[in-house]
């Protein structure tokens, strides 16, 4: 039964909408409340402000969405804004866009309609949407050039804006430029240490040899002396005068901006861009009881790099034998491609022990090895994380044990990670029904190591939230009788304990019909297709037929199915677009794979789909190393790295209709449309 009326849970959602663009001003925060902005009946949000303040941007957006659903126009929508605001600093794009929709901007004062303007640009960003975010960015700025008092925090959300409009757009020079100008309104030395960092970000994305040419204005222009100090560190590694050159700089340019330390921390300190790879190593294990799997991934990874265009006129690969310290005999094979065709690809045999991965490891960066993606098994990569640091960069195709705040400390700072990791699939459950307006959840899962972390990152996440969990239960997952776990799960069991003992009181036979407890909001269930396809009905039968199901993507076997999928239908499930894109299911890439390997394909399509983006993200990882905050539009997910230098995965989101996966918009039950 939820606590929440429907006008309550809509109210919540438009809060939940708007917590992410904050984020993706990283140091440029939005404007807090002013008392005297709201007149004497506004009540005190100081309060508020101080939860936003201390990161708890999440209660601090639902109390304002309280205050918003109360209160008078224009206060309404001064609170509206904010509650944006704050939801976007927690990352829910597709909310925020929702909830900027329902607003009048024309019916907006000059401030608000402002606030509004660059909301939307944020918005826009999020969604790598940078046409539009430059028009609403040209609308805020039209705004404060009429306002009667321009507010400082505006501007700098405008600079700090476009700036990353422009590194959207490819146009490195003008995003360094508005940074230029947004240094001046900035007060925390935090945040122009962080306004540097980016300038000097933006301006290493330009080649060296056009540095030069762009400085047009000379000493005292503080982006042509940005200019000047960006060409001298591309050639610091390789100058034995490069402490000269940098004098002689400082000398030109006494006045620039740029602090001495900062020039030795951020620009020499600076860890090196990552060059992109002649030569590739993937290390799996080929050879043991997860050779399948680990086949899968290698034929995905395979298949995207043949897929490449300067690849189309390669029909096979050259092999070439080679022992290997942790196998025996062809372990590793080396794939040879056209002298105008980069990288070559070497492929290893990981073994059986996890023990042996630092002499594959050395042993395929002796084999020239510039780039390692792989292992895959967990201890393996915990061995990789433990050292200090790696030759060469790592792509680890699983997480390291290390998890949390702390997760990147003592990690090599070359050692990235991509994982099909169940545990981040409940998380984004927990996110998804908590954002849909449930906040009672009962949880079934399988009665495994497996099911126990699953079922223990969904509560965690859950309860971080303020949700609360009524009930867990286990099951067999070898069984197809599901019913004792179900019935505990809703209580029907002691309905029927209490009939019998009624019975036994009346010492007679009295009409009965079982009740299930009614506090369940929502049912999270993790379980494979043919455990989901069983535990669907016999929910149905055990009188939950209309209590919401959200489930991991182990749910849906990966092909559609009508019939098997039947009794599935109401069940929410997170995947990734390699299995929901029905459009895409033609493309040439997955269509060759599923051609070749047939049978693979559909038990291990998600595998397929990870080394697909193995391949393809190593040549994105500067890019999303210098933005946290940008995605790439992956197989498996929307790929962003965290602090820990994790590939974590949005996934896409849909509803059985018949049997029949349907695409969902990512925070609403409407069907997306085809």
């Amino acid at each position: 039964m939820r606590n929440l009326t429907q006008s309550f849970r809509r109210q919540r959602q438009l809060f939940l909408l708007s917590l992410l663009s904050l984020l993706l001003v990283a140091c440029v925060s939005a404007p807090p409340v002013q008392q005297e902005q709201l007149g004497d009946m506004a009540p005190d949000t100081a309060a508020l402000e101080q939860m936003a303040t201390d990161g708890r941007f999440l209660d601090a957006a639902l109390a304002y969405s309280r205050l918003a659903a109360d209160a008078p126009s224009p206060q309404r929508e001064h609170y509206t804004l904010r509650t944006a605001e704050l939801l976007m600093l927690g990352n829910y794009v597709p909310q925020a866009h929702q909830m900027l929709d329902e607003i009048d901007a024309a019916t907006l004062s000059t401030d608000l309609q402002i606030r509004h303007a660059l909301l939307s640009a944020s918005i826009s960003l999020a969604r790598q949407l940078p046409d539009m975010a430059l028009s609403s960015l040209d609308q805020a700025e039209n705004l404060l050039m009429i306002t009667d008092e321009i507010n400082p925090q505006d501007m700098r959300r405008l600079h700090h804006l476009r700036a990353t409009t422009f590194t959207q757009l490819g146009n490195h020079l003008e995003s360094a430029h508005e940074r230029v100008l947004l240094e001046p309104l900035l007060d925390d030395p935090e945040a122009v240490l962080a306004n540097q960092e980016a300038i000097l970000n933006a301006l290493q994305n330009i080649p060296p040899s056009m540095l030069q040419t762009l400085q047009t204005a000379g000493p005292p222009d503080v982006l042509s002396g940005w200019l000047e100090l960006v060409l001298l560190g591309s050639k610091m590694a390789d100058n034995p005068q490069g402490g000269i050159d940098m004098v002689t700089w400082r000398e030109r340019y006494p006045a620039h901006p740029v602090q001495d330390d900062i020039i030795v921390a951020v620009l020499l300190a600076r860890p090196r861009v990552l060059p992109l790879p002649t030569k590739i190593a993937l290390i799996l294990p080929l050879n043991n009881r997860f050779a399948k799997a680990a086949s899968a991934v290698r034929d995905g990874f395979l298949a995207a790099y043949y897929a490449q265009p300067d690849n189309t006129s390669v029909n096979s690969p050259g092999l070439e034998n080679s022992d290997n310290l942790a196998g025996s005999g062809d372990s590793m094979v080396a794939f040879d491609t056209p002298a105008s065709v980069v990288p070559s690809i070497a492929i290893y045999d990981a073994g059986d022990d996890p023990a042996f991965i630092d002499l594959i490891y050395e042993q395929a960066v002796d084999d020239g090895a510039e780039f390692v993606v792989g292992p895959l098994n967990k201890d393996a990569v915990n061995q990789l994380a433990a050292h200090d640091e790696l030759p060469v960069p790592v792509l680890a195709l699983n997480y390291s044990e290390q998890q949390g705040e702390n997760a990147a400390k003592g990690l090599p700072d070359n050692l990235f990670q991509l994982s099909l990791s169940p545990e981040q699939e409940a998380q984004q459950i927990a996110e998804r029904a908590w954002l849909d307006g449930y906040s009672r959840a009962a949880i079934i899962t399988p009665s495994s190591a497996w099911g126990t972390r699953v079922a223990k990152a969904f509560s965690e996440r859950w309860l971080q939230f303020g949700g609360h969990v009524v009930e867990k239960q286990t099951y067999d997952a070898k069984k197809s009788d599901y019913s004792l776990p179900i019935r505990r799960l809703l209580n029907v069991d002691e309905s029927e304990q209490r009939h019998k003992a009624l019975r036994r009181v009346l010492g007679k036979k009295t009409e009965f019909i079982p009740r299930r407890r009614q506090d369940i909001d929502f049912i999270f269930m993790a379980a494979g297709s043919r455990q989901a396809r069983l535990i669907r009905p016999q929910l149905r039968f055990h009188h939950a037929p209309k209590v919401p199901v959200y489930a991991t993507s182990h749910s849906y076997s990966g092909s559609i199915n009508a019939d098997m999928d039947r009794d599935m239908d109401g069940v929410t499930f997170a995947d990734m677009p390699w299995t929901l894109h029905t459009e895409q299911s033609t493309h040439a890439l997955k269509a060759n794979i599923e051609a070749i390997w047939p049978n693979a394909s559909k038990r291990y399509s998600r595998l397929f789909a990870l080394g697909v983006d193995a391949y393809r993200v190593i040549g994105e990882l500067n890019t999303l190393r210098r933005n946290r905050s940008a995605f790439y539009p992956g197989e498996t997910g929307d790929l962003y790295l965290d602090v820990a230098n994790r590939l974590q995965r949005r996934l896409l989101w849909a509803k059985f209709e018949r049997g029949i996966p349907q695409l969902l918009n990512e925070y609403s039950d409407t069907p997306s449309a085809p």
